[in-house]
């Protein structure tokens, strides 16, 4: 039984973790009231908090797991779920449970200044003094130095895993003594959270923790406009060399001045000192104004704000080291955004191309898009954007992947003291499930309107899905593909659940397998499993379709 004091000391750690996150929280309404493009509307959004509370769900139902891996999209806003979960596990009403604000850490492989500041902004003061980046990990050391005999409950979050996270890097240095031994993590009952948009060969060794280890996808609104939206918009289109004055002139000459003509944008390319010098000869031929923003000359907020509050003329903007991975464009500057170019490469990385440019642009306006909102084009590699698709759609898959290196990752498990590996799943019938596909659609769509399932006329149907709902989406080849495969996939059932134990079978089953990525079946006899075959669930409550696959041939799904 607790101590009088200790007791004392849990109600007085609540109490402060909720203060300061109600600070926050005003905080932020105040600088966004005042017009501040670093501040949204909501501190932390509903979708952030339906996903912690269903993380830390998991995390009490599966004590045994000491590894979370968190996939998102490109600025979803994992800032939000990080601190809602660092909330929610500081000011748990179960006083076992409830985490020290203290043991609570963010840290990240990059070296990124802005990182570390941007996060301190956002985060409630409780947790300020335990944020490092890359540079910064030498004060996280010696922290863990000082208390990590007696650190008992403790959350280690690692954003941007896919930095820094090679075996002898900094990073693995300070977590390998202690940290990174399955015994250690058991008792003192330490998490790690991993997170990315780009996890892709960390989600590849964290699958071998076995029961240790959780994969969560993090929920998507409607609102949200990503690459794949892009790409199916024609927004998106293939990058090229500009590398002299004749494609820089023609990069300038179509994607600006043809495009937008006296419709004045901010346009961005990312280029090389050597190359930018042919951007500024250009820009200067056409009365342009060219800016040059690098790690070197870099613009600061204030100078890119007056950029964006004044565009009385196209301005070109070369940039070079900068908007990677967690900056922010906000979405005001957004829709003054023309054209913007990659730095091209004849073997481009999936990584690096996804959390570029095009990444910085995704986000939540996604009405402005559907609305026709004139942007673009965004040139890139159009082979990275359908192979993260790929990847995102069906990240428990292996498939063709264009990333750096074959690097050993402190997350491959024989790196883990003390983890008993799981082996590749080999057994038919778990190699043959997929990971749902889950399409929301409007309410109104006739889907739903449909008196019977049993009444319809499939193929008709089927020829209505694939081109009125998947409608050339390359988010949906794969799995149009699929059904349209009449020779060798089989359609086991389309059927709309609406008794409470089918629906919880069928739709709210098939949703959790979803949302901690493992494939899913139901409904399959014997001579199924034989076979390749779909079936689809029709949801009547939140409108939505769920496309359950089973597939003999990887190639095939």
């Amino acid at each position: 039984m607790m101590s009088m004091k200790k007791l004392q000391m849990i109600q007085s750690n609540r109490d402060s973790v909720i203060a300061d996150y109600n600070s926050k929280e005003k905080e932020n309404l105040r600088f966004f009231n005042k017009g501040n493009p670093k501040y949204s509307k909501e501190y932390i959004y509903p979708n952030q908090k339906y996903d912690a509370s269903e993380i830390i769900k998991l995390s009490y139902e599966n004590p045994k797991i000491r590894a979370f891996s968190i996939i998102k999209r490109t600025k979803v806003g994992m800032d939000g779920l990080m601190i809602e979960l660092a909330k929610i596990w500081a000011s748990h009403p179960d006083n076992e449970q409830i985490i020290d604000p203290d043991n609570i850490f963010f840290i990240t492989g990059m070296s990124s200044i802005d990182w570390e500041e941007t996060m301190k902004e956002k985060i409630p003061n409780c947790f300020k003094n335990n944020v490092f980046h890359h540079g910064k990990l030498k004060k996280f050391k010696n922290k863990l130095d000082e208390r990590i005999d007696k650190l008992r409950n403790g959350i280690i979050f690692i954003d941007e895993i896919d930095n820094g996270d090679k075996q002898d890097q900094n990073l693995d240095k300070i977590l390998v003594e202690k940290i990174l031994d399955i015994n250690y993590l058991d008792q003192h009952n330490v998490k790690l959270v991993f997170v990315s948009a780009t996890i892709v060969k960390e989600l590849n060794d964290l699958v071998k923790w076995g029961d240790r280890h959780l994969n969560y996808k993090m929920t998507i609104p409607d609102n949200y406009c990503g690459h794949g939206d892009f790409l199916h918009k024609g927004i998106i289109q293939e990058f090229y060399a500009v590398n002299d004055q004749v494609s820089a002139e023609k990069w300038i000459n179509e994607d600006v001045i043809a495009k937008y003509g006296n419709d004045y944008r901010v346009h961005i390319i990312r280029t090389t000192e050597i190359n930018k010098h042919f951007i500024e000869v250009v820009c200067n031929k056409n009365g342009l104004i060219f800016k040059n923003h690098t790690s070197d000359d870099k613009l600061t907020t204030e100078e890119l704000g007056k950029i964006f509050s004044n565009v009385n003329n196209h301005i070109i903007i070369a940039i070079k080291g900068l908007l990677r991975r967690a900056n922010l464009i906000p979405n005001d500057w957004k829709l003054k955004i023309g054209a913007i170019h990659e730095r091209y490469c004849k073997s481009p990385d999936t990584n690096v191309q996804i959390q570029g440019l095009v990444g910085r642009l995704t986000g939540y306006w996604k009405d402005k898009i559907d609305n026709d909102h004139k942007t673009g084009p965004y040139r890139t590699s159009i082979k990275s954007i359908k192979e993260y698709e790929n990847f995102y759609e069906n990240p428990s898959i292996k498939q063709d992947y264009h990333t750096t290196g074959n690097k050993k990752l402190f997350t491959e498990p024989k790196h883990i003291k003390n983890l008993e590996i799981k082996e590749e799943i080999t057994e038919e019938i778990e190699e043959n499930k997929r990971l749902p596909v889950i399409i929301k659609l409007d309410k109104n769509n006739p889907i739903f309107k449909m008196k019977s399932t049993s009444e319809i006329d499939r193929n008709s149907f089927i020829n209505y899905i694939i081109t009125s709902i998947f409608n050339n989406n390359p988010i949906y080849q794969k799995l149009s593909n699929f059904i349209m495969n009449r020779e060798l996939v089989h359609i086991k059932q389309i059927t709309r659940p609406t008794s409470e134990n089918s629906y919880k079978k069928h739709i709210t089953d098939a949703v959790n397998s979803f949302n901690t990525n493992k494939g899913f079946s139901i409904d399959l006899k014997p001579n199924d499993k034989t076979r390749n075959n779909w079936q689809l669930y029709i949801d009547l409550k939140e409108y939505r379709l769920l496309f359950i696959i089973w597939s003999l041939d990887k190639n095939l799904y």
